[in-house]
């Protein structure tokens, strides 16, 4: 009786426990994450890479280099994303382990999350190049927002690295490349300085030759002429101790001095005129005088002196001179006088001003011997060849002429040492032994470095100029700091 009555009991309770509604557990939330964490080619995928390889962003591309002679076409990336999402390469799904073609101007990488409901697109630049040197790069263009830079870098005569990065013109997507025409903004006066030098060794001027007045280089040509102007020489144009500006800020970039009325540019002529008529005698700062020769004093209007200079003296015109009678012995074919944006030459990089400049309004035909040139740093390397007091390739200069550029110019009344005839040198820590000199205009920064100690040379140009700073300084800093590790870095 009593086993009946717990089995009827066990069958009650089971049927009880049947007739109960199960919870069902929900379906877990599907991710939305759709990040792409890490790209980078690396040397177990990819046999002929020098090192494992991992980009950096740099005005929202993402920049990664590898090693010269591989197949872009086909190579192994390593690509990591949020967790569950899937990834696209050019359209492809991405396999792990799988070659992938980056041979193209921009690849693209879509990352889609796992609820499909967020999708990412992270544009992919590829270049051959040195991962150590280019990431340095790209960081730079980042903290700057300089949309493109080509690099050179030489020891003796030989070129160790030129690249280029980014972009020579944004909208068109076009890669620099270190053929591409850059604005070289004051590095223009080392062009002027050579066309002086060969005049000096054609036996057309002397350097302590006077300029203004009568029996000057450009006699008749200026008017309102005082005796401190007639003390100028050819010597204390390049040495920037003429004195002419000083006191004045800078004529060649102030539109009182350097346009009409309208707005366009007066010719050179008129605005060294402008200069004399408001500089009648001496400026004196500080304790100096700045008579002609006393002190050292930056003037763009007395590179633009020497322009007119060259152009009495030889005949031709600045660009012209500078072409048929310089360059051409060096077999530079690729370096003209800028203009402006609709002069723009064909491998020419746009100019992308910042801070509400803009470096389309300069007349860089009118200020051709201060700020006029444009070229590629892969001319400015050839060019140092030929002036660097190495027999190797034969100098266009004799070794006097050489030391007149690269000796620091003595004032009467300062002790600066850091300018010779046209050159920077003896910077207080970077570049020891060196000539250099840097541009500054809006949408140019530009940096060249000729035969160190250790005989190395290079150029850092910009095609943009910012105005903000990192932890290093500003633009200018880091063109200098940045160049100064290149060269160390190739120096072995």
């Amino acid at each position: 009786m009593h086993l009946r009555f717990w089995c009827l009991l066990a069958v009650l309770f089971s049927l009880a426990s049947c007739d109960e509604t199960k919870p069902v557990d929900p379906e877990p939330e599907k991710s939305d994450k759709a990040a792409m964490l890490k790209l980078s080619f690396n040397t177990s995928d990819n046999p002929g890479m020098a090192s494992n390889s991992t980009g950096v962003t740099a005005n929202g591309y993402y920049c990664i280099s590898i090693t010269e002679g591989l197949d872009r076409a086909k190579l192994v990336p390593d690509l990591q994303v949020s967790d569950k999402a899937s990834a696209f390469i050019d359209g492809k799904p991405y396999t792990p382990g799988q070659a992938y073609d980056f041979s193209g101007n921009i690849q693209t990488v879509k990352v889609v999350s796992e609820s499909g409901n967020k999708t990412n697109t992270y544009n992919i630049l590829v270049k051959y190049g040195i991962p150590y040197i280019d990431n340095k790069v790209y960081q730079f263009m980042n903290d700057f927002s300089v949309p493109g830079v080509s690099i050179s870098i030489m020891k003796g005569t030989k070129v160790m690295y030129s690249s280029g990065f980014g972009f020579a013109n944004s909208v068109a997507q076009t890669r620099v490349t270190p053929d591409h025409l850059f604005r070289m903004a004051s590095i223009s006066k080392q062009f002027c300085t050579m066309c002086i030098m060969t005049l000096k060794e054609q036996g057309k001027l002397k350097l302590d030759d006077k300029v203004f007045g009568p029996g000057g280089i450009l006699d008749g040509k200026f008017t309102n002429l005082a005796p401190f102007h007639e003390a100028i020489t050819v010597r204390h144009l390049l040495s920037h101790s003429s004195g002419i500006c000083n006191g004045l800020g800078d004529p060649a970039f102030s539109n009182s001095y350097r346009l009409f009325s309208n707005g366009d540019p007066v010719p050179t002529d008129t605005l060294i005129q402008r200069t004399i008529n408001n500089r009648q005698t001496p400026y004196t700062s500080s304790g100096t005088t700045y008579y002609p020769g006393a002190a050292y004093s930056y003037s763009n209007v007395g590179f633009c002196v020497l322009h007119r200079i060259i152009e009495v003296l030889s005949g031709k015109d600045y660009e012209k001179f500078l072409k048929e009678d310089v360059l051409a012995k060096m077999g530079i074919t690729d370096t003209h006088i800028g203009g402006y944006q609709n002069e723009r030459r064909d491998n020419e990089c746009i100019y992308y001003s910042q801070g509400g400049g803009d470096g389309y309004k300069n007349p860089l035909r009118e200020l051709a011997g201060a700020a006029g040139i444009i070229t590629s740093t892969n001319q400015m390397m050839k060019i140092l060849t030929y002036m660097d007091g190495d027999d190797s390739v034969p100098d266009i200069f004799t070794p006097e002429t050489l030391a007149d550029m690269y000796t620091p110019t003595k004032y009467e009344a300062s002790t600066y040492n850091r300018y010779g005839l046209g050159w920077r040198m003896n910077h207080s820590y970077l570049f020891p032994g060196s000539h250099y000199h840097g541009g500054n205009i809006a949408g140019t920064a530009t940096l060249w470095v000729g035969n160190t100690n250790q005989h190395m040379s290079g150029a850092f140009v910009c095609n943009s100029r910012a105005y903000n700073s990192n932890a290093t300084g500003d633009i200018d800093d880091n063109l200098y700091v940045l160049l100064d590790e290149f060269l160390n870095y190739f120096n072995y």
